[in-house]
């Protein structure tokens, strides 16, 4: 994906969100695009073509979505087709989950450590991010035995390596 494709999908994902916020459907909206997503994983192919004509592809998803989305998202979905950016739903997607996530003061962390963490030091761990971010944070968790020791932290753009093979590499870096 193009650098001009996620500033449009950021764009596209604002004006979703500010129109679900006008609502009140924030979560909901949310939600429904995960759903969709889902829902129409088989059909992808059929509405990223650029020979299905936008009639077809809008029954398409209306047929898959029915009643299962709300007419927000169907609306939104519906806009995707007609400027023929269906490919960024994903991406939308993304962007709008993150913005929800910022309104409601939070953010989500994504964890790997060399070895399994304890309930406790996760807990430990949300509370000092807690404390750094100012947002409740949501922990996304996995084991990584290359980094040897130690774990990494990534939320949004920021990134902490306090792995031992970080340390490694910072060591061997400033020897150069």
């Amino acid at each position: 994906m193009q650098a001009s494709d996620r500033v449009l999908a950021g764009r596209y994902a604002a004006a979703l969100f500010q129109a679900a916020s006008a609502k009140g459907e924030e979560q909901k909206v949310q939600a429904d695009l995960g759903s969709a997503h889902k829902l129409l994983l088989d059909a992808m192919a059929a509405l990223r073509h650029p020979r299905v004509p936008p009639a077809s592809k809008k029954k398409l998803v209306h047929d898959a979505l029915g009643d299962k989305v709300g007419a927000t998202t169907l609306k939104f979905l519906d806009l995707l087709v007609d400027k023929k950016r269906f490919d960024l739903m994903i991406m939308v997607s993304a962007v709008f989950t993150k913005l929800a996530a910022d309104k409601r003061g939070s953010a989500k962390a994504h964890v790997r450590s060399a070895a399994p963490l304890s309930p406790e030091a996760q807990r430990e761990l949300a509370a000092k991010l807690k404390n750094f971010t100012g947002k409740e944070i949501e922990l996304d968790v996995k084991e990584d035995p290359e980094l040897i020791g130690g774990v990494t932290v990534k939320i949004g753009d920021w990134v902490l390596d306090s792995s031992l093979r970080g340390q490694l590499r910072r060591l061997r870096e400033s020897f150069n």
